[in-house]
């Protein structure tokens, strides 16, 4: 039943006897693997019934024996006391129980053959129609990237080919703005006299404005004499 499936699906991966770009052998991928699906879920409903059905058998086979031995021992006392036809009938109906309990303990035996080799088959079939649906899964997210490398424009250019061009021109863009505020800041010193004249302290050219750490360490030795004699 699955060797169709498998074929499909080797040859989804292979690249043959298919056409992934319209996605249509995953479409009949699906379809075949919703259909063995369902056969496989109607055989596990058979074959539950087909074991439900055995245990009844084998209830009715306790329930003969318990009747063939209770008639026996009434069948016994029935002679102790003379009741020869009375023994006869419930040997009579002993008998037909026997028959009874002969066929269907050959059903039973043979049909409990029938359920191991069942259910052999059915755990094989789930188990590789579990691997289709693993591989099945597989090939969707192939599909889904090859469709995202090949996506492409009418001169044949994949979408991640022109989305990384369109971010390389958006940096450089970015860029020469930078390149550009930069030239224009410096080129308009007097509209900012505070940065001229910070970049004037920081080269020694007069008084700093920003406090230095070395200004600090300074301070903080020279009050070291003066600590020293307040302790004493």
């Amino acid at each position: 039943m699955l060797e169709p499936l498998i074929s499909q699906l080797k040859a989804l991966f292979a690249g043959t006897g298919f056409a992934p770009r319209d996605g249509r052998s995953l479409q009949d991928l699906d379809a075949s693997i919703r259909s063995a699906a369902f056969a496989v879920r109607t055989a596990q409903a058979a074959l539950a019934k087909a074991k439900a059905e055995q245990a009844m058998d084998r209830k009715r086979l306790r329930q003969l024996n318990g009747a063939i031995e209770d008639l026996e021992n009434r069948a016994r006392n029935a002679l102790l006391k003379g009741a020869e036809q009375l023994a006869r009938e419930a040997a009579e109906a002993i008998a037909v129980q026997e028959d009874e309990k002969a066929a269907l303990e050959a059903s039973i035996t043979s049909f409990d053959q029938d359920l191991l080799s069942l259910t052999d088959q059915l755990h094989r079939t789930q188990a590789r129609l579990r691997a289709l649906k693993r591989g099945e899964r597989t090939a969707e997210v192939r599909e889904q990237i090859h469709k995202a490398h090949s996506l492409g424009t009418g001169a044949g250019q994949s979408a991640l080919s022109r989305a990384e061009e369109q971010l390389e021109v958006i940096s450089e863009h970015q860029e020469r703005n930078q390149l550009a505020d930069r030239e224009f800041a410096e080129l308009c010193p007097a509209e900012k006299p505070g940065a001229l004249i910070e970049k004037l302290a920081d080269a020694g050219c007069g008084a700093p404005v920003r406090t230095q750490a070395e200004d600090v360490l300074a301070r903080l030795k020279a009050d070291m004499p003066l600590m020293i004699q307040n302790q004493h």
